[in-house]
């Protein structure tokens, strides 16, 4: 078939797929959704198979070259099919399960995050297999159906098939151009920590004339929160050790992000000064490199309309700690209790709730190096490409690094403004194709190395 032949069918597809409103949260389509993936892969020439071990399967799909030689190099893709609920659907323009175009994009719910870029993938297998009669390399898909949901039960598969997805480049779920329109190269993530603080000052609550005599739970709460920092700095003993120095090289790709403090502060309209001053290149360090400590929020008493003039008998403040490679999630939650009882608050209880471990990647490794130059031969030059070590935000990166031991590079066909999550989740359809004609040249340039390699041999 040609390529627009196969481009116009995988989008019927596509369509298909996302009618299947496969919500991890709800345990919507989930094993249906499974089922049209296998179904899938195996309609384009793969071995595919589903684990059950866990509530949420994972698929698996085998595309091994037939030339020997080429076998040498693996590819994992890794994409996930569970996506975030689609409401408020009245917020919506157009049904978000219905896959629809309207000015130049194409909009629906997963589009973006990822099932876009599954099928921008298999678009470009088909293409290569049809001009070339075989994959480029020996090429494997991992797709999880509970991303969304922390991605229970991930690990439990990578301990038992490991070997199966052994890999020697991990292509991550997606990714997005940036403000600038830059297609956006990206290794690891940071990871997080979070959990509870909470404390008692009483059996019930009392009348709140009693504040001059007795301190209630949410003052007692809120001065132990308070003494976690110092001048603005975290101060918790340990909270540092063994976090890991970026590279030069990655202090080099993080002082090259797009990164505007100034659009930031005009876009939120931010009422305080960044914690680094006006530094620019200490802010995109930080940015990237530098662990957290953050309250998303406080709760207790009263929280309803007017007044009630009650002393809260309990208190309560969500955390989370973003992390970079060096910490652990759980020792982490573990030292905020140590220096809760350290400095007099020992009655505060610490709940760790759920913790990414992080994880940065190598993007000097000579395949992500090719991965890079293809990328700017399609994109339109070095400068239209931006390439960065890791992201501020949180996945399960460590976890493919530590049980395949490969580097990972997340790309995507995204834009800035595409909503993953939001109503009318989009993508351009020209960064769609364009992703396309991108995967495809690489699939070139790998088959490519392989024949010089074997011809060196």
């Amino acid at each position: 078939m040609s390529k627009q032949t196969n481009i116009e069918t995988f989008q019927e597809k596509l369509a298909e797929y996302i009618h299947l409103s496969s919500v991890s949260a709800q345990y919507q389509n989930i094993p249906e959704t499974a089922e049209f993936l296998k179904t899938t892969f195996e309609s384009l020439g793969g071995q595919a198979q589903i684990f059950t071990d866990e509530k949420y399967p994972l698929v698996f799909a085998d595309f091994p070259a037939k030339d020997a030689a080429r076998n040498q190099t693996t590819v994992l893709f890794y994409n996930h099919y569970d996506v975030q609920p689609a409401e408020p659907y009245d917020l919506w323009e157009s049904d978000p399960w219905t896959l629809t175009r309207k000015d130049g994009k194409l909009i629906a719910r997963g589009i973006a995050d990822c099932k876009g870029d599954l099928f921008v993938r298999l678009t470009a297998l088909k293409n290569y297999i049809d001009e070339n009669g075989q994959p480029p390399v020996h090429i494997k898909f991992l797709v999880e159906g509970a991303e969304e949901i922390a991605s229970q039960g991930l690990e439990t598969y990578f301990k038992k098939y490991a070997e199966l997805f052994s890999t020697d480049l991990i292509v991550w779920e997606s990714g997005a151009k940036n403000e600038l329109g830059q297609f956006r190269i990206t290794g690891g993530n940071k990871g997080i920590s979070c959990f509870e603080l909470s404390t008692d000052s009483a059996n019930s609550d009392l009348h709140s004339s009693n504040a001059a005599i007795v301190d209630g739970a949410i003052w007692h709460l809120l001065q132990g929160i308070a003494s976690l920092k110092q001048d603005g700095k975290i101060a918790i003993d340990g909270f540092y050790d063994g976090v890991e120095a970026p590279s030069e090289r990655a202090k080099s790709l993080a002082r090259k992000m797009n990164f505007s403090p100034a659009e930031l502060s005009d876009k939120y309209q931010l009422a305080y000064p960044f914690l680094q001053g006006d530094d620019l290149d200490a802010i995109k360090e930080a940015y990237l490199f530098e662990p957290s400590l953050n309250i998303e929020g406080i709760s207790g008493g009263y929280e309803g309309e007017s007044v009630k003039t009650v002393l809260p008998k309990h208190g309560v403040a969500k955390f989370d700690a973003r992390l970079v490679p060096g910490q652990v999630p759980e020792d982490i939650a573990k030292k905020v209790k140590a220096q809760l009882v350290k400095n007099g608050f020992d009655d505060i209880k610490v709940e760790f709730t759920m913790g990414v471990t992080p994880y940065r990647s190598d993007m000097d490794a000579p395949i992500i190096k090719e991965l890079i130059q293809t990328a700017e031969s399609v994109y339109g030059g070095e400068d239209q490409v931006e390439v960065l070590p890791t992201s501020a935000g949180t996945g399960p990166a460590w976890e493919f690094n530590h049980y395949l031991n490969a580097p990972i590079a997340a790309f995507g066909i995204s834009h800035a403004a595409s909503g993953p999550h939001a109503p009318n989740e989009n993508v351009y359809e020209s960064d769609y194709l364009q992703g396309i004609d991108f995967l495809e040249q690489f699939f070139e340039s790998l088959h490519q190395q392989v024949r010089l390699s074997g011809a060196a041999r």
